[in-house]
C-alpha cells in the first residue's frame, strides 16, 4: 500500500483529520480529497466514513472544532461540518457511514475507480480497485459494470471528470453512459441541477459537448439545443446556430475568467479583452462574483444566458424574398424557454429574472450600437431602467455573442476597435453611482396630485417616469426646473 503524508497537507486539513480520528478512530477518507492528494492538487471538501454513527459523529468534530453541523441525510447516516480556521474559506466535512456491510463493499459501491481509494486511519492507501493505476494513466473507468445504473446521475459526473481532469474514458464507458442517459429523469431536478452546473463551471465548460452530444445526454439535460443543429443562420454568422451557441459559451467563459483573474489569457483575442476590459476590472469582477443563490454566483448564470440566448431561433425562423434569413422576435421566445427550464430545475427566483431578462434583451446592444455612434444618455438610462441589474451581464454577454459570430475570421486589431464602442455603453454604467443613472424623481405623487390638482392615475405614473428620464439625461436638475417640466408636459396633453 502507498502512503499519503499529511504534513504536506494544508494544515487546516491535518487539524480536521486529527481531530476526528481522535473521537473516530476507524473514521477513513475517502473519495476526491484522496484523488486530488495524490495528484498533488488543491484539496478543498473532504468526505468520511465509518462503520456506523456517521452523523453522531460529525457532531463530535462540530463541537471540538466550534463549526456548524448539519444533518445531511438523516437515511444514510450522513453529517455535515462546515468550519474555518481564522478568516480562511470554509471547509466542508461530511462523515458518514458506510452504505455497505464492509469498507471494501462501501469503496465498490461508489462511481469511478479514481473516487474510490480510502486514506486509512494509519495512513496507509487502500485501493483495491487499482484507482492509483487509473490516475497515472489518465483512465475514468466505473467501479463496476453497474456502477452508472446504480445512480444515472454519475453519466454527467462522468462528463466533468472527464474535462476536471483532463482524463480519456475507459473502452466501456461511452456505451454505459448512453445505457442510463434516459433514466436521468429519474434523479431529482436538483440533483441534475446541481451536476450540470458543475460541469457549466469549470474553466472551458465548452468542452463538455463533445460528450455529451456523443453520449446522447444532451435530449435529458439541454434538450433545447437539439433543434439548433444545423440552423442556418445569417451570412455574417461563421457557424450555424449550436455550433455558434456553443462558441458563446466559450467566450463568455474566456471573459469572465479574465475579468475574475481566474487564469491568464490565452490567445491574441482573450489578451485582447483583458487589456481593453482593465480598466474595469475591479467592478467587473465584483459585479460577476455577485452571488445570486449561495454558490451560484452571477458569472455562472451568464454562461447559462450564453446557452440559452438563442433558443428561441427554430421558432421564429423566417426568410425574405431575397432569401434573407431573420429570427425576429426570438430573444423573447429564448427568454421564455430559458425561465421554463430553471423553473423546471427548481433555480430560485432571482436566479431566473436575471437570466430571463439577459436572454431577453440581449438584442438590445446590437441595436444600440448599430450605427456605430456612441448611445446617448438617453438610451443608456432606458437599457438601465429597463434591466436593472441585468444591464452589464447583457453587455458582456454582447461581446461573447460578437466574437463568437464573426468566428475564426476576427482579428484583434478587429476585436479591439468593437470593444471601444461597446465601452461607449458600458462606461457610463460602470462610472456613475446607480442613484444617478436611475435618479429620484424630484416631485412625488402625491406632490402631483396636489400641486397639479390632478387624479389619481395612469398620468400620474407616467410624469413621474418622463420626470426620472428628464433628471437622467439632465434636462432637468432642480426642483423649479421639474415643476416647469410638468408643467409643459401637461400644456402639450391639453393641446
Amino acid at each position: 500500500m502507498t502512503s499519503i503524508s499529511l504534513h504536506a497537507l494544508p494544515d487546516p486539513l491535518q487539524k480536521i483529520h486529527r481531530t476526528l480520528l481522535h473521537s473516530a478512530p476507524q473514521a477513513v477518507l475517502v473519495g476526491g480529497a484522496v484523488r486530488d492528494a495524490l495528484l498533488n492538487a488543491p484539496v478543498h471538501d473532504l468526505d468520511y466514513v465509518l462503520p456506523r454513527g456517521g452523523m453522531s459523529s460529525a457532531r463530535r468534530l462540530a463541537d471540538a472544532l466550534g463549526g456548524a453541523y448539519y444533518a445531511l441525510d438523516v437515511e444514510r447516516d450522513v453529517g455535515r461540518v462546515v468550519w474555518s480556521e481564522s478568516a480562511g474559506s470554509p471547509w466542508v466535512v461530511d462523515v458518514a457511514a458506510w452504505q455497505a456491510p464492509t469498507l471494501l463493499a462501501d469503496l465498490q459501491g461508489r462511481d469511478f475507480t479514481v473516487n474510490a481509494m480510502a486514506l486509512l486511519p494509519d495512513g496507509r492507501l487502500y485501493d483495491p480497485l487499482d484507482g492509483q493505476q487509473d490516475l497515472q494513466q489518465g483512465c475514468l473507468r466505473p467501479c463496476s459494470a453497474h456502477s452508472l445504473a446504480d445512480d444515472p446521475i454519475r453519466s454527467l459526473r462522468a462528463v466533468r471528470f472527464l474535462l476536471q481532469l483532463d482524463y480519456h474514458p475507459a473502452p466501456d464507458l461511452a456505451a454505459l453512459v448512453m445505457a442510463v442517459a434516459p433514466r436521468l429523469h429519474e434523479i431529482s431536478a436538483e440533483r441534475r441541477r446541481d451536476e450540470w452546473l458543475k460541469i457549466l463551471k469549470l474553466p472551458a465548460p465548452e468542452r463538455a459537448f463533445a460528450w455529451l452530444h456523443a453520449w446522447g445526454l444532451l435530449p435529458h439535460i439541454l434538450p433545447d439545443m437539439l433543434p439548433l443543429q444545423g440552423l442556418t443562420q445569417p451570412a455574417i454568422h461563421a457557424y450555424d446556430a449550436y455550433r455558434h451557441t456553443v462558441a458563446v459559451l466559450q467566450w463568455m467563459a474566456v471573459i469572465d475568467e479574465a475579468l475574475r483573474r481566474r487564469q491568464p489569457p490565452s490567445g491574441a483575442l482573450a489578451a485582447c479583452i483583458t487589456e481593453t476590459l482593465a480598466p474595469y476590472q475591479p467592478t467587473l469582477a465584483a459585479y460577476l462574483r455577485t452571488e445570486l443563490v449561495q454558490d451560484r454566483p452571477r458569472w455562472l448564470w451568464l454562461r447559462f444566458a450564453a446557452l440559452a440566448h438563442d433558443w428561441g431561433k427554430p421558432q421564429t425562423l423566417t426568410q425574405d424574398t431575397q432569401g434573407q434569413i431573420h429570427f425576429f422576435g426570438h430573444e423573447t421566445i429564448s427568454a421564455q424557454r430559458a425561465e421554463q427550464w430553471l423553473y423546471d430545475y427548481h433555480a430560485a427566483k432571482a436566479e431566473r429574472l436575471f437570466v430571463r431578462t439577459v436572454c431577453g434583451q440581449h438584442m438590445r446592444p446590437v441595436h444600440l450600437l448599430a450605427d456605430g455612434q456612441a448611445p446617448s444618455r438617453r438610451a443608456i438610462f432606458r437599457l438601465l431602467r429597463d434591466t436593472g441589474d441585468a444591464a452589464l451581464g447583457i453587455i458582456l454577454l454582447h461581446i461573447a455573442d460578437h466574437c463568437a459570430t464573426i468566428g475564426p475570421d476576427l482579428s484583434p486589431a478587429d476585436l479591439a476597435e468593437y470593444l471601444q464602442r461597446v465601452m461607449l455603453l458600458a462606461a457610463p454604467l460602470l462610472d456613475a453611482p446607480p442613484h444617478t443613472a436611475i435618479p429620484q424623481p424630484l416631485l412625488t405623487g402625491k406632490t402631483l396630485i396636489q400641486q397639479f390638482a390632478l387624479a389619481p392615475g395612469p398620468l400620474i405614473g407616467d410624469l413621474l417616469a418622463g420626470l426620472q428620464e428628464a433628471q437622467a439625461v439632465g434636462e432637468v436638475e432642480t426642483l423649479e426646473q421639474a415643476n416647469a417640466w410638468v408643467q409643459d408636459q401637461l400644456a402639450i396633453r391639453d393641446l
